[in-house]
This record gives C-alpha cells, sequence and structure tokens, in this order.
C-alpha cells in the first residue's frame, strides 16, 4: 500500500474532520458534540468548536460547558465581543467552585484579548480567591503574572494603620540644654514626643508608552496621605495640637525610561517628576527631581544596583529652599536555602541656606527575609544605622549630630489571603541619640499593612 507524503496525510485528515463537522449534529447526541467541541478548540478547529457549541446553546442557553468552550472558540477566532458574552453567561450559570473557576478564567482570558487588561487581573484575583485546589491557584496566579506584564497599566494602592509613640518625630526628653547655656529648658507641647496612630494611604500609577526588548518609557503618577488621631496622654502633654497638625500629603507626575545594554545583563535607565507636598493643609514645598538607575545581574541569584539623584525643593509658607543630592548602591541575593540577603549603602547631601535643610547623611542598611514561614508567618528582618551633620546649628557653636538605628520585623500572613492580597504586620524601632537633647529621640510602632501576594 503506498504511503502518502506527510502534507497530503495531514490534507486529507483535516478534508475527513470536516466532513464530521456537517453531520455531527444529527449523528452526535448532546455530550458527544461537546468533547468533539472541546477537542477542536484544542486542535485549533476554533470554527468547527464555535458552530458546535451554537447549536448546542441553541438547544440549551443553559449549557454551562458550551459557553464555556464557546467563548474560547470565538476568542481564537479573533470575535472577543462574542467571546465576552458567552464568559458573562458562563459566570452567570457557574455554581460550585470548578465552575465559578473555570468562568472566572475565560472573563479575564476574553477581557485580555479586548485588550481590557485591569480588568482581566481582577477576574483573575476572582479566580484566585475561589480555586478549588493549590494547582488551580497557581495556575491563576501565573496567569496574573502574565496579563500584568502585557498590561500597560500598572497600579498600585497602599493602606496602612501605625499606632506609633512618637507621631510628631520629636524629642524624647522632657528637658534640653540650649544656646550652650549651663541649665536646661524645659520642653513642652509639640516639641515633646507624642504618641498616636498614624493612618496612611497612597495611589500610584504608570502607563508604558513604549515597551520593547531594549526600551521601556513609563508615563508615571502617584499621591498619598497620611494624618494621625493622639492619643489621650499626647493631648494631655499637647492640648492644642490635633493630629491633623502633622498630617501630610504629596502629589506627582513623572517620565522614566530604562534601555537593556548589550549582553543583556544589565540595563541603565533614568526619570524625572514634579510634585507638592504639604504639611498640616498648608503648602510645604514643590520640588523637582531627576535621577540615573543602573542595574545588573550578578551570578544566578544576584543583582547589583545604583542610583544617583538630584532634587530641587522650593520652600512655600516661609521654608528655606534646597538642593538634595543623593547616590545609592545595593546589592540583593537569593540564597540556596531560598532565603533572601540585600545590603545597602546611601549618601544624601542637602544644601541650604537654612540650617535645619543644610545637612549630609550616611545610612547602611540590611535586609533578611527567610523562604520557610515560622508558623503562619513569612519573616523578614531589617536593620538601618545612619549618621546625620549640620555643620551649623542655631542652636549650638558645634553643629548638630545625630545618630539614628532602626530595627524592623515584617510578618506576611499567606494563609490569610484574599483575593491575592495578604496582611502584614511590621514591628518598628528607632532611636536617635545627638548632641542636642532636643533631637534625641525614640519611636516604637506597630504598622498593620496589606500587600499582593503575586
Amino acid at each position: 500500500m503506498p504511503r502518502w507524503p506527510r502534507r497530503i496525510r495531514l490534507t486529507l485528515a483535516a478534508i475527513a474532520f470536516s466532513a464530521v463537522q456537517v453531520h455531527a449534529q444529527a449523528v452526535l447526541n448532546p455530550e458527544q458534540m461537546r468533547e468533539l467541541a472541546s477537542q477542536a478548540v484544542l486542535q485549533g478547529q476554533a470554527g468547527l468548536a464555535f458552530d458546535l457549541t451554537g447549536a448546542l446553546i441553541d438547544r440549551d442557553d443553559t449549557d454551562l460547558d458550551a459557553h464555556l468552550i464557546r467563548s474560547r472558540a470565538a476568542r481564537n477566532l479573533g470575535r472577543n465581543d462574542e467571546a465576552l458574552t458567552h464568559a458573562r453567561r458562563a459566570w452567570a450559570l457557574a455554581e460550585g467552585e470548578q465552575a465559578r473557576y473555570a468562568a472566572a478564567l475565560a472573563m479575564a482570558q476574553a477581557l485580555s484579548s479586548s485588550g481590557r487588561r485591569t480588568a482581566a487581573q481582577l477576574w483573575l484575583r476572582r479566580a484566585v480567591q475561589i480555586a478549588p485546589n493549590d494547582a488551580l491557584e497557581a495556575r491563576a496566579a501565573a496567569d496574573f503574572r502574565y496579563v500584568r506584564r502585557q498590561n500597560p497599566w500598572s497600579t498600585a494602592l497602599r493602606f496602612s494603620v501605625s499606632p506609633s509613640s512618637n507621631i510628631n518625630n520629636d524629642s524624647r526628653n522632657e528637658t534640653s540644654e540650649l544656646f550652650g547655656l549651663p541649665f536646661e529648658f524645659a520642653l513642652e507641647g509639640e516639641a515633646r514626643a507624642l504618641s498616636g496612630v498614624e493612618v496612611s494611604a497612597g495611589f500610584s500609577t504608570r502607563y508604558r508608552l513604549v515597551n520593547t526588548d531594549r526600551k521601556r518609557t513609563d508615563l508615571l503618577f502617584g499621591l498619598s496621605h497620611r494624618t494621625y488621631v493622639l492619643s489621650d496622654e499626647a493631648k494631655d502633654i499637647a492640648p492644642d495640637a490635633d493630629g491633623s497638625d502633622f498630617a501630610t500629603s504629596s502629589v506627582f507626575v513623572g517620565l522614566q525610561e530604562n534601555y537593556a545594554l548589550p549582553g543583556g545583563k544589565a540595563r541603565l535607565g533614568w526619570d524625572a517628576r514634579i510634585g507638592r507636598t504639604w504639611y498640616g493643609g498648608d503648602p510645604l514645598l514643590t520640588y523637582n527631581r531627576i535621577g540615573a538607575t543602573y542595574r545588573r545581574t550578578a551570578g544566578d541569584r544576584g543583582m547589583f544596583n545604583l542610583a544617583i539623584s538630584r532634587e530641587g525643593q522650593d520652600g512655600e509658607t516661609g521654608r528655606d529652599d534646597a538642593t538634595i543630592w543623593s547616590a545609592h548602591v545595593g546589592y540583593g541575593m537569593a540564597l540556596a536555602s531560598g532565603n533572601t540577603l540585600s545590603v545597602s549603602t546611601t549618601f544624601t547631601e542637602s544644601e541650604s541656606d537654612a540650617d535645619y535643610l543644610d545637612y549630609t547623611l550616611r545610612a547602611i542598611s540590611a535586609r533578611y527575609g527567610l523562604a520557610k514561614p515560622i508558623g503562619p508567618a513569612q519573616l523578614e528582618f531589617g536593620l538601618t544605622l545612619s549618621e546625620k551633620r549640620h555643620e551649623r546649628s542655631n542652636l549650638t557653636t558645634d553643629g548638630r549630630d545625630e545618630r539614628s538605628i532602626k530595627a524592623t520585623v515584617t510578618a506576611a500572613l499567606p494563609d490569610m489571603d484574599f483575593y491575592g492580597f495578604i496582611p502584614t504586620i511590621t514591628l518598628n524601632a528607632e532611636r536617635t541619640d545627638a548632641n542636642i537633647d532636643l533631637y534625641e529621640t525614640e519611636n516604637f510602632g506597630i504598622q498593620l499593612g496589606i500587600r499582593s501576594a503575586f
């Protein structure tokens, strides 16, 4: 028996498969038609799947599987509106975790194919929430990451509540030596550390104008607000103060670009921003900032990064102007155990006619994250040491020196996942020693927040 060339055999098979299409409705029962439609869409025969499921839906509009398959087939055919229509119908019909999960994925896929990727991400979070097992949850999370990479919009929402022993960052002392005089002045009211609760929220978004293997260009926008509620003890210390007196708000717009360098291991970028800040409800300053970044992979698990920036601040309502230069060098890596380690150092120089804005700051930080949870908590530890020097001070002839230490422990609680968001608890402890008692501070606090699990 002669053996036909492979191309001819495939053509004959396709002709035979098409012949089945014509007579399928007459010779197949609904269950067989669903199976044939499912196999057809998987084998690239979207037209056949679309026609078969159309017949099934004409017979019974509550056929969930037919709507799911027809949505997939319509998407493969580029008929995105119809894909979305049938995905919506499938979601309305779905009962039980498995069916609702499949319908949520269909909605996400149809929305993504229509270019509505942010809405698709919301449906994928819903799929993660209702996934009947860990494997399907992981698949939906992987699909979310893929859609996020394709989405020109990237938006982050932040919210936290933080009880604190020193919301105004003022002196931990009740008295202070000033002006070199041989006696101490009593510190009263807002010059003392006030305890309370910080409530903060923020919103930032990015729109990617250019996205190629070589270049990325993004428009940026962000705003944030932080306010406070004073404790009863703080109200006794400063009866005329209100938590909103220490509130800060900010807004910015910006543009950033980064480029892949030859070799594929490094990227070079720049960014520019303009923004405004308010304090206690009054304008505090406007600023413009420009910076450059360099990132390079180091080995299989490491990343080296370098950043420099210049910020010009124009003071408002009596605040002086300042020019701030900053440089940052960091290195992070994943250890063989899966734990993560990062270290960084920062140098900042602020130039201003005002002594409180004219200083140099040096800091070194380290973070260590555990891959395996301890109990229900995924833990990360942080430590920062810093030194700040003001050459001039209107309170002493020796200038102003501060040395600070800050330690943090953050616990993420993945078992409390809700739509892909998990709660976090951060314990903060910070202490500043200074040659002027007025600037010696101490702060202990706990921060309750939310972050994305993927």
